[in-house]
Order: C-alpha cells, then sequence, then structure tokens
C-alpha cells in the first residue's frame, strides 16, 4: 500500500496550497498576539514532539475564524471562546502532528527546489511586475510574524500532509460488484399514487383564542426574552479609509513614473529556464539524460519523465521567467551563461543536481505613464496613508485614554464619529460583527467602568477604539409585542396537528383494504400517479420524494403510508419498485460514477488509516 500512496501522491504538490495559504493568510496580523509572549511552554507531548501554548493559541484563532467566516453573526461568543475551542485545537495539532511524524517515516519528503518554485509561483509575494518581489516576500512574512525559514518549515509540514492524505486517498477502488449494487440502489425508480389533504381544507377548522395566547405566554417566558444589549460609538481608523481621502497631484506623479522609469534602465534581461532535478548527485540518470540531450531527444519530454522537481516536471521542467530573486547563486550563475536555446552541464545545489535549459529571453518592458498612472498613484497613496496611519493610531490612543466622549477625538483627529446601534452578545452588523469589538463592548472596562476601549486591530492596517453609549438590559417581551408571533405559531402547530390526525385516519382506511381512489373521492381529494420517479426528481415535494425512496419495496401487496409534505398531508400507495442497471449508463457516466466512489473510499481509508496512526502513538500532557 505504502508504494501506491508514493506513486499516487506525485502529482498534487502544485494544485494543493489555496487551502494552505487561506489559512496562512488568515493569520496574517493575528501572529503578533502569539509571537514575543510567554507562552512557549509545552502543553501536549506526541512520541516525544512538543506542542506549545503557542501553537495551541494559533490554532485556537484559526479555528474560531473559520467558523465565523461560515456561519458570521449567527454564532453564539461561548461557542467560539478560548474555552471551547481549546480541546478541539489540541486534538487537530495531535493529528497533524502524527501525520507528519509518520510521512517522515515513510520516507516522504518536499525538494528545497520545490518550496523555492512554489513561494515564487505564489501572487502575494508578486511585484508590481507581476514577478516575485523580494522585499514583498520579506514585508508579507513579517507581517504575519514569520521568518523566511519558519515560513518554509511550514510550508513543507502542509506539503507532507497533502502527499500523504492524498497518496491514501488515490489508492482507493470500487469492485464492479459494487458498481452494480450502487447504481441498482442510486439509480432505483418508483412508481406510486397519492392523494393530498391540504392546509387550507383543515386551515378554517383551527381556532386560537386570546386565552390560548396568554397561557402560552405565561407558559414559555424564556422564548421571549430579550438579552442584553450594548450601543457603542467607534472611531474606525484604516489605511484604506484614509487613502481615499488623498489626491496626489500630476507633478508628483511625473516625477515618480520618471524615477522608476531611471530605475529601470539598465536592468538585466529575464530568461525563461526550465530544469530537470535529480536530488540523488551520484543518481546514473544524469548520463543517460545527458546523452539523450546529445542525440537531439525532447528536453520537455525527458524533464516530464525524468525530473524529480514535483512542481515543475508535469510543466516539462518549466520554471517561468527568472531574474534570480530566490534561487541559488550556482543555478542562477549557469543560467547566465547560457544562450537561448542552450542546456548546461549538471549544476550542483542544496536541492540536487539540475540540468538547465534557457528558453526564452525578455527584456524589462517599459511601461507609458498613462498606463502606469493608476498604479503609481495608488503606492504613493498607499504610502502617504500607512505614514498618517501609524501617527494617528498612536494619537487616537492617547486621546482616548480618558475620553468623557469620543466625540471629541473625532473632531480633534478629524475622522467620523459612527454608532453601532443595539446588539448583543452574538454581535450585529458592520463593525459590531467583529469578535474583538464584541468581546471590548462587554468588557468590564467599557461595560461597567464606561471607559474607551483600548485599539482594538481588525486588520494589519485597521483599528478601532469604542465607547459604550447604551446599555439595555435583558428582558421579556411585553404580551401585546408578541402576541401576533404567538398566534401564528399556535395556529401553524394546530393545523398541523389536525393535519396529521385526519391523513391518518385516511392511511388507515386506504391500509384497511379501501382503494385510495375511494378514500379520495370520499374526502374531496385528487389521486396522483406516477411513474418511474427517481430519486433526485426535483418536481415533486422533495419530502414526498424522500418519504417514497425509505419505503420498503413492495413484496406482492403495495404498501401504504402517509407523511406531512409542506402543503399538507399525504396518503401513499407505492406499487413498484425497478433497480437501477449498471449497463444503462453511458460511458461517460460510468467513468465519472467510478472516479467518485474510488475517491469516496479513498477518503475513508484515509480517515481509518489516519484514526490508526493516532491510536499508534504516545500522547502526554
Amino acid at each position: 500500500m505504502l508504494q501506491t500512496i508514493r506513486d499516487n501522491s506525485k502529482g498534487v504538490v502544485a494544485g494543493i496550497l489555496v487551502g494552505f495559504l487561506v489559512i496562512i493568510f488568515a493569520l496574517s496580523g493575528a501572529e503578533a498576539l502569539f509571537s514575543g509572549s510567554s507562552r512557549s511552554g509545552e502543553v501536549v507531548s506526541v512520541d516525544g514532539e512538543s506542542i506549545t501554548e503557542n501553537e495551541v493559541a494559533r490554532e485556537i484563532y484559526r479555528q474560531r475564524q473559520q467558523i465565523l467566516n461560515q456561519y458570521g453573526d449567527s454564532v453564539p461568543s461561548e461557542f467560539v471562546s478560548d474555552e471551547r475551542l481549546r480541546e478541539p485545537a489540541i486534538e487537530a495539532l495531535v493529528q497533524r502532528k502524527v501525520l507528519i511524524q509518520h510521512a517522515r517515516k515513510q520516507g516522504m519528503g518536499v525538494s528545497e527546489s520545490t518550496l523555492d518554485q512554489l513561494i515564487l509561483s505564489f501572487p502575494q509575494f508578486a511585484g508590481d511586475s507581476g514577478q516575485f518581489d523580494p522585499n514583498r516576500y520579506q514585508q508579507v512574512l513579517r507581517s504575519m510574524g514569520y521568518t523566511p525559514a519558519q515560513y518554509k518549515a511550514l510550508l513543507r509540514q502542509e506539503l507532507l500532509l497533502n502527499q500523504l492524505s492524498s497518496g491514501v486517498a488515490a489508492s482507493g477502488f470500487v469492485t464492479p460488484a459494487e458498481l452494480e449494487r450502487f447504481a441498482a440502489l442510486n439509480f432505483q425508480s418508483r412508481d406510486f399514487q397519492y392523494a393530498t389533504l391540504s392546509r387550507d381544507q383543515v386551515a378554517d377548522q383551527v381556532e386560537v383564542t386570546d386565552s390560548d395566547i396568554e397561557a402560552f405566554y405565561q407558559s414559555n417566558q424564556n422564548q421571549f426574552r430579550q438579552p442584553e444589549q450594548v450601543a457603542v460609538d467607534y472611531i474606525d481608523l484604516s489605511v484604506a479609509n484614509l487613502m481615499a481621502d488623498i489626491e496626489i497631484d500630476e507633478q508628483t506623479l511625473r516625477d515618480q513614473f520618471e524615477q522608476n522609469q531611471a530605475a529601470q534602465e539598465g536592468q538585466e534581461a529575464e530568461r525563461r529556464v526550465a530544469h530537470i532535478l535529480f536530488e540523488d548527485s551520484s543518481d546514473e540518470r544524469i548520463a543517460e539524460v545527458e546523452g539523450a540531450l546529445e542525440e537531439g531527444a525532447s528536453f520537455a519530454e525527458l524533464a516530464e519523465q525524468y525530473s524529480e522537481d514535483l512542481g515543475s516536471s508535469g510543466q516539462g521542467g518549466d520554471l517561468g521567467f527568472v531574474s534570480g530573486e530566490g534561487l541559488p547563486e550556482a543555478f542562477m550563475a549557469a543560467v547566465d551563461s547560457l544562450e537561448v536555446g542552450e542546456v548546461s552541464a549538471p549544476v550542483e545545489t542544496e536541492a540536487g543536481v539540475h540540468l538547465i535549459k534557457v528558453t526564452e529571453q525578455r527584456g524589462s518592458e517599459v511601461a507609458t505613464f498613462e498606463d502606469a498612472r493608476e498604479r503609481i498613484a495608488q503606492q504613493l497613496k498607499r504610502v502617504e496613508a500607512e505614514n498618517e496611519f501609524v501617527t494617528l493610531m498612536e494619537r487616537l490612543s492617547e486621546l482616548s485614554y480618558n475620553a468623557d466622549s469620543l466625540q471629541s477625538v473625532a473632531d480633534e483627529l478629524n475622522l467620523p464619529l459612527e454608532n453601532t446601534g443595539l446588539f448583543g452578545r452574538n454581535g450585529g452588523p458592520g463593525v459590531a460583527g467583529e469578535t474583538t469589538v464584541v468581546e471590548a463592548a462587554f468588557s468590564e472596562e467599557v461595560l461597567e467602568r464606561e471607559n474607551s476601549s483600548d485599539l482594538i486591530e481588525l486588520a494589519n492596517d485597521r483599528v478601532v477604539v469604542i465607547k459604550k453609549t447604551d446599555y439595555q438590559e435583558a428582558y421579556v417581551k411585553p404580551l401585546e409585542e408578541v402576541r401576533e408571533q404567538i398566534a401564528r405559531q399556535l395556529r401553524n402547530e394546530r393545523i398541523q396537528s389536525l393535519l396529521a390526525e385526519r391523513g391518518e385516519a385516511l392511511r388507515e382506511a386506504v391500509a384497511s383494504g379501501e382503494s385510495l381512489s375511494a378514500v379520495a373521492e370520499e374526502a374531496g381529494l385528487e389521486v396522483q400517479a406516477e411513474e418511474k420517479v427517481e430519486r433526485r426528481a426535483s418536481d415533486l415535494d422533495r419530502a414526498l420524494v424522500q418519504h417514497v425512496f425509505s419505503l420498503p419495496k413492495p413484496s406482492g401487496e403495495p404498501v401504504v403510508s402517509g407523511v406531512s409534505i409542506r402543503d399538507g398531508y399525504a396518503v401513499v400507495v407505492l406499487t413498484q419498485a425497478q433497480d437501477g442497471q449498471w449497463s444503462d449508463l453511458s460511458e461517460e457516466e460510468q467513468q465519472s460514477l467510478r472516479r467518485n466512489l474510488a475517491q469516496m473510499q479513498g477518503q475513508q481509508e484515509y480517515l481509518a488509516y489516519r484514526e490508526q496512526l493516532r491510536q499508534d502513538v504516545t500522547v502526554e500532557r
């Protein structure tokens, strides 16, 4: 099985990083909350390797952001508290550690060149030219709280995890018998008749009195409890808002354009290169490939066949245009010595031995002023806004500390003052939807002492300060406010109850031997007949179809049943069930199903595989 896993993990590296990037960049700015703190002690040990308090704090933050991004304001704050998320976070880290340890034991790894090429390809690290920018790379990593070495280590771990999971999942398969059984069940069709007793036929027989409403209200006070709410004034300071108010004059734009043009003069041309990587410098295949190249073999085809750089071998070894940043010195020295179409002698780096080919060359492109105007304007606005942001942030912190009102602070800084309106501990619209704002608003400092909050960081370039302006204690809504709501609820419940009662009586009549048509005619209902209805039928009530397929297959006698549906109650008579046939599917449908079922089987195998690994390790707290 292990060889299958290795084989199936070969092609996954280039396409698995979107989720990883989302997670890592979602943590941007959060790292400052964890780095440099005293929370570096061991929380748990997995086969002797530590998981620290710092790692747990980061994982709690990641899980909280994932929940809030998915469910938004509907999540109660206690559901995303540190206490609630701590154990799931620790278990996730233990699982991750177990898998990484196992992948290493099985000889899985990620080459340095693969990491370099992936980093070079990330648009988050690209400069204005669209190419990798080392300064941008360093800036982004600093904002996330990582050094290049730490970031590479994290990226390497993520690649290892994906190699393992993809390898196991891709090893799944299904037998012909399983495919036949799946087709028989999933593509089964059913014939049935049904008659529907509608809501309208019983609605006028339902009455809700004032005494009913009052009794329900008195017995269900908690249902009408309004939780405590707070409203806050806030000053929202962000680089984006500051940029919107900045104007750059024409001369400044032209001066900056000229400076950029001057800086580009004399820049070296970029070369597009491809390579074939051998991780073992003693690999006998190096000479074999060199010989094939001398005889005129295709470099791209040889790269696909022999290169051990998983990120580029599938593209014929193509690394795109390079200008030197992020690549080993020996590698670039070889590139600089080559003309277009030439192939280098073997070049040794930390990643292994490379055969390098320059496939294309281009000079630096010169943009016109009109083409560059907007980009330059945005760059200059951001620089000015970032400088102003730092200054205003310090002043905002100072002025709001003992302020009786944020209005004077907003006036002093020439910033708008806004108000959230009342919101509860589950948050509200706008800035009140931010977990950190909600926590601050209901903190003792803001809620009870009525002080301004500290600066609340919402992003790297956005902070807010809040101050309470209104508070409403929890209370039970008065009866008059909820009377109509109660009346509707009681009426709906009684209609459903009466429908079920009348419908069940009709079902019993049919089950006792009367025909559905006779029972329906007596009740003033219409019988509908359906043939060859499939599970995915969308032209019928979904609850009706699901119920029909939940019934046992008829065995000689029809199956009689009843079910509540959207518009009433249906009495159902199931007469026939026909199994689906694998042979009736088109070749394209068969291939798709075979692939999807194998993938599902592989995923189940991976979950079982992961659970077994988890049970085999020693975890100490």
